[in-house]
Parts: C-alpha cells; structure tokens; sequence
C-alpha cells in the first residue's frame, strides 16, 4: 500500500511539472514557476545530500540503523543531484533575465526531462546499483510483496510512466489524443516489420542467456543474490500453464508499453538512445552492479534503434515479447 502511495504521489508531481513546462514554452510566468521550483528542490536535495554527509562523518547515526557504507554512497549521491539540479537552472534563468537566447538546455521540457534525469539516475538508481548489497540485507527489493509480483503492483509502477509519458508531450495542453501518440511513436507495423521485430525477440533472448552464463561464471556471488530477487519476483513456477501465460503477458505488455511508452516514445526523441538507454538500464537496480545491467542497456540500444528506424509499436512488441519469452522459458524449463 505505501509504494502504491508513494508511486501516485510521484507521479502526481511529476505530472504537475511536465504539465507547467508544457505551458512555459507559450507562458514566461509559468517558466519562472517552473524554473522556481526546480531550484527549490534542487537547493532541497542538495541540503539533505550535506545533511546526510554531516551525520556520516559525526557517526550519529548507528550502523544498526542505516549501514555506514550505504550511507556514504547514499550522500554522496544525493549531494551529486542538487549539484547538477541547481547547474541545470542556470541556462534557464540567463534565458529569463535576457542574458542569453533560448538554448536546447534552457527549452522548458527539455530542461525538466535533463533535471528529472539526474534526479532519478542519482537519487534513486545509482544508490541502488551501488549500494545493492546493503539494500538486498534489508529487504528493500522485495517491493513489500513478500512474493510473487501481484497484479496491482505492475499497474502501480506501469500506470505512471504512461501518464507521465502522456503529459511530457503535452497531452491535453498542446495535443489531442492523435496528435499525441503520433509523438510517442505509436503506429501500424506491416509484415516485414513485424517480421524484423520477432527476429529481434529471437536473437535478444538467445543473447540474454549468454548473458546469464557469464554472469553466473564471472560474478558467481551476485548471480544467486540477483537470482532469489529475480525468483520471488518473477518466478512463475508453481503456477498452472494458463495461469503462467497470463502472468507472462502481464510482465510483458504491462512492462513494455509503460517503459516503451515512457523511454522510447516520450524521452528518447529529446535526449538520444545513448542518455536514454542510460537512464533504462540505471532503473534496473535489481540486478546490482552485474553484467546484466550491461546487456540491458545494449538491449536498450537495440530497441531504441526499432524505435528510431520503426516507431515505438515496434519496440513495445519487441519489449513485451523479449519479457514474456523470459517468463515463459522459466516455466518451462527451469529446474
């Protein structure tokens, strides 16, 4: 219930941000709030970041509590995002004081899309990639579930990236349902597409399980630590074969048009498939500091290309069938 809380919570704010920047690019009082408020919180994260690094070095907080190591790297990473947060601000208030013309930094969604980036990339994945071994001690990538990922908390962590998504581009301000998907990307496939997007499913699966080889060979320790996250999560054994189908549809089409949606047809055309494919890896802090997060982000890549070459219907299908065989592979044939 609480990520529930804390998810809608953030999307809500999220919502009101990309929904202000969308308005600044016709409204200079809105580009004034909105770049009020992202120095507001940027000032706010980089005074927690201090706080935070005060307290490590006083050693008042007890390791009982939170582990000194993950308390130095959470610092550390915080007080990195109000840096870059207060540094994004610049471009955008010598553009309001008339110091200096609109910039690619200083256009209002790019310069919330470039400090939500940071935010997310510093505050949250970094913390959890770094800090993986101390926060899978706790508890803290059960998701609260205590088990197999249930239904409502796909839709809670899949729901805000498709209105976050939705309001970034300016839906409902400066463009209509149609209008607006043509901007995420969404649109037909015909059969030679299709075609190239199932050989994609195919050789990103085979891919990922040389992948997993090396992995379990190379970081042998991590690999069964990712592996028990993994299987509570997502491990379909012991359900029925029509049960396991539709939970395998649920991972893949309810992943896949959420982060599609969100990565590849709203963020990729402002920051590129490189940034983008950074910021999609980083959210995968469940795999730790491991190979894997290597392969998702040249999965990432190869995605970004369909979108690129394509449009996003085609990396959505490739995304929802490159999960949905996962899933699928471990029902069938896993030990």
């Amino acid at each position: 219930m609480e990520n529930l809380v804390a998810s809608l919570a953030v999307t809500m704010f999220v919502g009101i941000l990309a929904v202000l920047a969308q308005w600044s690019r016709g409204s200079r009082r809105a580009e004034i709030s909105l770049w009020i408020v992202l120095l507001f919180v940027s000032l706010l994260v980089l005074g927690a970041g201090a706080l935070l690094g005060a307290a490590r070095l006083s050693g008042s907080v007890p390791a009982g509590m939170y582990p000194p190591g993950l308390l130095t790297i959470t610092a550390g990473a915080i007080s990195a995002a109000g840096l870059i947060g207060v540094g994004l601000c610049v471009p955008t208030l010598l553009k309001i004081v008339g110091r200096r013309p609109e910039t690619f930094l200083s256009d209002p969604p790019v310069f919330l899309a470039l400090w939500l980036f940071a935010m997310v990339l510093l505050t949250n994945n970094l913390i959890g990639i770094l800090g993986f071994d101390k926060l899978e001690e706790i508890g803290a990538f059960s998701l609260g579930t205590g088990g197999r990922l249930p239904v409502g908390m796909v839709l809670a962590t899949q729901i805000p990236f498709l209105a976050v998504a939705a309001l970034g581009v300016g839906a409902g301000i400066r463009r209509g349902l149609r209008p607006t998907l043509v901007r995420l990307g969404y649109g037909p496939l015909n059969l030679r597409q299709l075609g190239v997007v199932a050989a994609f499913v195919a050789v990103a699966f085979a891919l990922s399980l040389g992948a997993d080889f090396l992995f379990s060979q190379l970081q042998p320790e991590l690999y069964r630590e990712v592996g028990q996250i993994s299987g509570a999560l997502f491990d379909p054994r012991g359900l029925g074969f029509l049960p396991a189908v539709l939970f395998a549809l649920l991972i893949g089409l309810g992943a896949g048009l959420g982060e599609e949606t969100l990565f590849r047809g709203a963020v990729q055309p402002a920051l590129g498939i490189v940034p983008t494919s950074l910021l999609f890896a980083s959210m995968h802090v469940q795999y730790g500091p491991s190979l894997i997060l290597g392969y998702v982000f040249v999965l990432s890549l190869g995605l970004g290309y369909l979108r690129r070459r394509f449009n996003t219907t085609a990396s959505f299908l490739a995304h929802a069938g490159y999960n949905f065989a996962g899933v699928m592979a471990a029902y069938l044939f896993a030990a």
